[in-house]
């Protein structure tokens, strides 16, 4: 038998996590809202603004299309989306 220390595991750490990281049971399971979207949307531009890929595709398309393109990247991501019954 080996001697080593058991892997800490993520319960023994004492961090004030939201539930929804610890119990995957309280995952959503609805589509984003369109509030939630705009927090998306703006925290992803927060990161990329700076960019040459987004810079250039504003140069192309403009800054409204390119939000838009945006947001529905994020939606497309959103594998609650997908779950919506198509009619």
């Amino acid at each position: 038998m080996s001697n080593k220390p058991k892997p800490e595991t993520f319960e023994s750490y004492d961090w004030d996590l939201p539930s929804w990281i610890v119990d995957e049971s309280v995952d959503r399971t609805t589509p984003y809202t369109e509030e939630e979207l705009d927090v998306l949307v703006e925290g992803t531009l927060d990161g990329i603004r700076d960019t040459a890929s987004w810079q250039n595709l504003v140069g192309r398309a403009g800054e409204e299309e390119a939000r838009r393109i945006l947001r529905s990247r994020i939606i497309m991501q959103d594998e609650n989306a997908r779950k919506l019954s198509r009619h």
